[in-house]
């Protein structure tokens, strides 16, 4: 481990808590986006849809991160 890198405990808690809350912030950010598109009220069609791509944003968040991790880890 080279010395300027954060403990493995901080590591560990970026790669578990980073995902979710940069996936809650692109969330918000769509759902605001498409009430102002859609005049204030949000479509059931584009909820549906902004649920599916919540999880796939996610999974992939958390694969990015572990590729990272894992990067890291090898290098």
């Amino acid at each position: 481990m080279r010395a300027n890198a954060a403990p493995l405990w901080e590591q560990i808690l970026i790669l578990a808590v980073g995902p979710p809350i940069m996936t809650i912030f692109w969330w918000l950010a769509a759902r605001a986006w498409a009430g102002a598109v859609q005049g204030g009220t949000v479509s059931d069609r584009t909820k549906r849809r902004q649920k599916v791509e919540f999880y796939v944003i996610l999974i992939l968040m958390y694969a990015v991160g572990g590729g990272m991790a894992l990067y890291a880890w090898l290098r």
